[in-house]
Formats: structure tokens, C-alpha cells, sequence
């Protein structure tokens, strides 16, 4: 018994670390604010932001092993919130990005300043890119649930929380990786990075900002 319960803590371990994996290696709007925020930035910040999406998955990731995301993703009111700030938020970066494009600001690679600026700030938007966005509640609600099912099968007493930790460690160790790459790249590159990635993550930011506004204008109105 004691054997096969480890056996299925592993697996639940398991299952939840892939399926975060297969979500993080996405080209997101998490994944784009991160290494952006990296570049500008430098390393802690981005961290920071990335520990915002990463409990931001973490939450969604609850609510869909528990059955909720899928209460939620069938929600009219919930859909608006999402709708309507997952568009805003999205419009709002676009907007930085191609600012960023045409006149950068200096580089604030300096991490020794970053304790006057408020981190709460980074962790926000990382949490609220995750969980404003309507296409991830319905992966999660979709996805999530059935895989911890299947793992499970008929042990309805088995801790879901295996699974949580799998999914939030992948989150934060790519988090870690990921700042680490862009804030490297900011420090070699300078402006020449910060110009080129505002533009990309500009025409990729306002592709999403249109997909969740016409996502919501086709399945909520």
C-alpha cells in the first residue's frame, strides 16, 4: 500500500511538472512579458514577475483538479472580467511595447535601485497576464482536469497537491531560466535588444489583444 502510494505521488508529481512544462514552453503573453521585463529590467525583477504568473497557473491549476475552472469557464459574469481585462491589460503592453520600439528607455540593468521601485508591481502583472486571459481558463479547465483524472482513476481519496507542486516548481525554475536568459541579453545588447524585442513582443501583444476581444465578442456576446 505504502508502495503504491508513493507510486501514485510520483505520478501525480510527474504529471503535473509536464503539463506545466507544455504550458510554459508556449510563446504566451506571460512568456513575453517575462523576457521583456527581463531585458528592461534586469534578472529580480523578472523573477518576481515570473513568480506572478507562476501562482497565478498555481490557482488555475487548483481550480481545475477541483472542478471549478470548469464552473467558472461557463460563468457569463466571469467571462466579462476576463474578456474585458485580459483586452485592456493586453492593449495596455502593446501600447509599452511599440512606445519602447521608437524611444527606449535607458536600461535599468542596476539591481541595486530596484528596492525604491515597488516589486508588487511585476508580481501583479504576471499573476494578472495569467489569469486574465480567457484562453488559459479554458485550457486549464479542459486540459488540467482530464489528465488528473486519468492519473488518479478511482482513487478518490488522493491528494491533488503532488500535482500542484509539480506544475508550480516547473513554473519557477523556467521563470528562473528565463530571466536569467533575457536579463543577459538586455546587458549585452542594450537598447539594440530592448528596440528590437518592443517591437516583436508589440505585434505579438497586439495579435493576443485581438484574439481575446474577438474570442469574446464570438463566444460571450
Amino acid at each position: 500500500m505504502i508502495i503504491l502510494e508513493r507510486e501514485m505521488i510520483m505520478a501525480l508529481f510527474i504529471s503535473g511538472f509536464l503539463i506545466g512544462l507544455s504550458l510554459v514552453l508556449q510563446l504566451g503573453t506571460g512568456n513575453l512579458g517575462l523576457i521583456r521585463t527581463g531585458i528592461k529590467k534586469g534578472f529580480f525583477p523578472a523573477f518576481i514577475f515570473s513568480l506572478g504568473c507562476a501562482v497565478g497557473d498555481g490557482v488555475y491549476a487548483l481550480l481545475s483538479v477541483l472542478g471549478v475552472a470548469l464552473l467558472l469557464e461557463s460563468s457569463f459574469i466571469f467571462q466579462i472580467i476576463l474578456w474585458i481585462g485580459g483586452t485592456g491589460m493586453l492593449c495596455y503592453l502593446t501600447f509599452q511595447a511599440f512606445k519602447d520600439s521608437v524611444a527606449p528607455a535607458e536600461l535599468d540593468l542596476n539591481e541595486k535601485g530596484i528596492e525604491k521601485k515597488s516589486l508588487w508591481a511585476f508580481f501583479f502583472t504576471g499573476f494578472w497576464l495569467v489569469v486574465s486571459s480567457p484562453t488559459g481558463l479554458v485550457w486549464f479547465a479542459t486540459v488540467a482536469g482530464s489528465v488528473v483524472s486519468s492519473t488518479i482513476g478511482n482513487s478518490e481519496n488522493q491528494s491533488l497537491l503532488p500535482f500542484i507542486l509539480g506544475f508550480v516548481t516547473v513554473s519557477i525554475v523556467w521563470g528562473a531560466v528565463l530571466s536569467y536568459v533575457s536579463s543577459v541579453g538586455g546587458k549585452m545588447m542594450g537598447n539594440k535588444m530592448v528596440r528590437l524585442f518592443s517591437l516583436v513582443s508589440g505585434v505579438l501583444f497586439l495579435y493576443f489583444a485581438y484574439y481575446v476581444f474577438s474570442s469574446g465578442i464570438k463566444n460571450i456576446l
